[in-house]
């Protein structure tokens, strides 16, 4: 079956319970209260996101990536029923796509083990030694849009084509361009406003009537 369409999924707070893959890695290692001065510049306007991400990383220089890797199993928890809300819009010719701002550390695991189609996130740098030094940033804060129409020119779509699925403010510019978009479970009044459709609910597959209506299947 030829494709309908692309769901793109944030993942911290959307898909799993965690509400940032960058601060529960700071909690493991013990590193938020050193990393506090890198966000405070960054929400003053006084570096960029791909700046923020560096010093951050470096926090971590010379951990290796297995302990985090480790942690990762217990530390990723789906929100319910997210497997079989995939597996449906897969039953139904939709592609799905995670976009996240967080690290494909987390990102990767999650396609996996829900069979998601792709996924886009930033990238943990090791050493010969398998030892974190360094970050490699494709997803940055404002920029979801533009990876998330990479992925549709992939596959021969027009963001028409597209439903994003969101909770915080970086999420919006997926929901600009796309042609469908939920806030599920936003994390303010801007996020919510932003979408075309605002779901409240701790079942994942309360997001599939909205996109059953949008993609016109049964």
């Amino acid at each position: 079956m030829s494709s309908r369409g692309l769901v793109a999924f944030d993942l911290d707070g959307t898909l799993v319970r965690i509400w940032s893959a960058w601060s529960w890695i700071h909690r493991l290692l013990d590193t938020a209260e050193a990393a506090k001065p890198n966000a405070d510049q960054y929400y003053a306007g006084e570096i960029d996101y791909t700046e923020w991400a560096f010093r951050d990383v470096e926090l971590w220089h010379g951990v290796p990536l297995q302990r985090i890797e480790d942690a990762i199993e217990e530390g990723l928890v789906f929100i319910p029923n997210v497997r079989n809300l995939v597996e449906t819009l897969h039953e139904h010719g939709l592609k799905t796509a995670i976009i996240s701002s967080g690290l494909s550390i987390f990102a990767n695991r999650a396609k996996e083990a829900l069979s998601i189609d792709f996924s886009r996130a930033n990238a943990l740098v090791t050493d010969e030694e398998g030892r974190i030094c360094g970050v490699e940033v494709h997803v940055a804060f404002d920029n979801k849009d533009q990876v998330m129409s990479e992925i549709v020119q992939e596959l021969g779509l027009s963001l028409d084509q597209c439903a994003a699925v969101g909770d915080s403010r970086n999420d919006i510019p997926m929901f600009q361009v796309a042609g469908f978009s939920v806030a599920f479970n936003p994390t303010d009044e801007e996020v919510a406003q932003a979408a075309t459709k605002v779901i409240k609910s701790e079942d994942a597959l309360d997001l599939l009537a909205p996109l059953r209506d949008f993609y016109e299947f049964e």
